[in-house]
């Protein structure tokens, strides 16, 4: 089983891209071995009321047979975003939310920041952060350079304990992540895999011993990115077979409560 805790669905304005539409995306996925996905709607960083993208996202998703897990994105500056959480989680069966600063113009630091991952904590739901969404060298004019480090998305984590936060597009080192004693700087990050620097797997392997293999899941960027390389990099760590899994699937499993169906391949 295979887990893709990071995709994308829907129209990039800056460039062309393909398999943006749900139906493409899954066999895109599917014919690459991943049985589920974790996917969020590119609309949400564009559209002045993020919840319209997440109403299309989840009637998008409907028509997959359960393949897919919907992630909610949200802006905490927009004055109903607290109806519109509940109403992803009970009406719209979202089991995450994304949150991105750089496309709705506001620093983590802020308090509805705060609160909205107070809200979703609440609600037990993991928290996207996406460190950048693309390549920021190669951008359109009219697109955002800003990129979140790891310090600022970590600081970010440690205002709500029990928060959990899913680092995606990020990097980072052990000395990043974890204290001279061992000890964790931000036990309430998650990483996913399809940025982590690879020599052979020694770096991921290196983040795995350091903060837990239960912190680190399979993610390919797709469409955005070829799924492949994140395929070799899961293939290729220097780790036993019980924790590739727990990279593979089983944390994404265990964080989204997904099940395969047996549509999942189709």
């Amino acid at each position: 089983m295979l887990f893709d805790i990071h995709t994308a669905t829907g129209h990039w304005p800056f460039r062309k891209v393909p398999n943006e539409d749900i139906a493409d995306l899954r066999r895109l996925l599917a014919g690459k071995g991943i049985t589920g996905a974790a996917v969020a709607n590119t609309h949400g960083l564009f559209y002045k009321n993020c919840h319209d993208a997440n109403l299309e996202l989840a009637e998008a998703i409907a028509t997959q047979g359960g393949f897919f897990v919907g992630v909610a994105t949200l802006n905490p500056l927009y004055a109903a975003w607290e109806k519109d959480l509940h109403d992803c989680v009970e009406q719209l069966g979202m089991k995450a939310l994304r949150l991105a600063p750089q496309y709705h113009s506001y620093d983590l630091s802020v308090p509805q920041a705060t609160e909205i991952l107070q809200a979703a904590t609440a609600l037990h739901l993991p928290v996207f952060i996406p460190s950048r969404l693309v390549d920021v060298r190669q951008r359109h004019w009219l697109d955002t350079e800003r990129q979140l480090g790891v310090t600022e998305i970590g600081q970010f984590s440690l205002a709500v304990p029990g928060s959990r936060i899913i680092v995606t597009e990020g990097t980072a080192s052990v000395a990043d992540l974890v204290h001279d004693d061992g000890t964790l700087k931000y036990p309430n990050l998650y990483f996913e895999i399809s940025r982590l620097r690879s020599a052979y797997g020694q770096t991921i392997a290196r983040l795995a011993d350091a903060i837990g293999a239960e912190r680190l899941l399979f993610g390919s960027g797709a469409p955005f990115k070829e799924v492949l390389p994140a395929l070799l990099k899961l293939q290729t760590i220097a780790c036993s077979e019980e924790v590739r899994q727990r990279i593979a699937y089983q944390n994404a499993a265990e964080m989204l409560g997904h099940r395969p169906t047996d549509s999942a391949s189709g």
